[in-house]
């Protein structure tokens, strides 16, 4: 699943603080947005625990794309 906007985007070098909880990235615009800092990184967790990926791409002034992927797995009792 990929989701997708076309806001400021995120620098690379901020991608990592992005998705860590309580972290606030970027500058500028950025600073008037209000928030905890905990959607991406709750995201990830809860893909994570459920066997998936959460991987961020995203361009300064390009916007953000989140891809989440989720292994197909086939369990027989």
């Amino acid at each position: 699943m990929e989701v997708a906007d076309t806001g400021i985007g995120i620098a690379e070098d901020d991608i990592e603080g992005a998705l860590t909880p309580f972290t606030q990235v970027g500058g500028g615009v950025a600073e008037r947005e209000e928030g905890a800092g905990l959607g991406l990184p709750l995201a990830k967790s809860l893909v994570e625990l459920h066997g998936g990926t959460l991987e961020l791409h995203s361009s300064m002034c390009a916007g953000t794309v989140v891809v989440i992927i989720f292994s197909a797995s086939c369990s027989v009792t």
